[in-house]
């Protein structure tokens, strides 16, 4: 009986000399996030005025050096695919709009799928559907 008394107070003791860790919930930062698509409007195909892409920063904090790292469309439109550097920050619930550094040329309905990315590594996808007619394009 001495020993099970010891042992408790043992137990008991050790227990008390242990540091008591505190766990406190606090939100922490989920960086950038984007929404990625095509904004409205009439278009010229001819370097950066062919259509606009928006990208609304849906993060909780700056994205630095936005670039379109690529776009694909699918329909009957000729365009040359590049890196485009915008070199702009997009703040928090801000939507920027910029244009791909490309000549376009085609006819019919085409389909964008624009990727996004930032220097904090966040990738934002999108696309959005159009009209094109020679050099003229239609988002509606």
């Amino acid at each position: 009986m001495r020993k099970i008394a010891f042992l408790i107070v043992t137990c008991i003791i050790t227990s008390l000399s242990l540091p008591f860790i505190a766990v406190e919930s606090t939100a922490h930062s989920t960086g950038p996030e984007f929404e990625v698509g095509l904004y409205p409007g009439i278009g010229f195909g001819l370097g950066f005025h062919a259509f606009e892409i928006t990208v609304k920063n849906i993060g909780d904090s700056t994205a630095h050096n936005v670039t379109l790292t690529d776009l694909k469309i699918e329909g009957n439109v000729i365009y040359n695919n590049r890196i485009t550097h915008w070199y702009r920050d997009v703040d928090p619930g801000v939507t920027l709009l910029s244009s791909p550094n490309s000549l376009f040329l085609g006819m019919g309905r085409f389909t964008a799928t624009m990727t996004v990315t930032c220097d904090e590594g966040v990738t934002g996808t999108g696309s959005g559907n159009g009209f094109i007619l020679g050099l003229f394009v239609l988002i509606p």
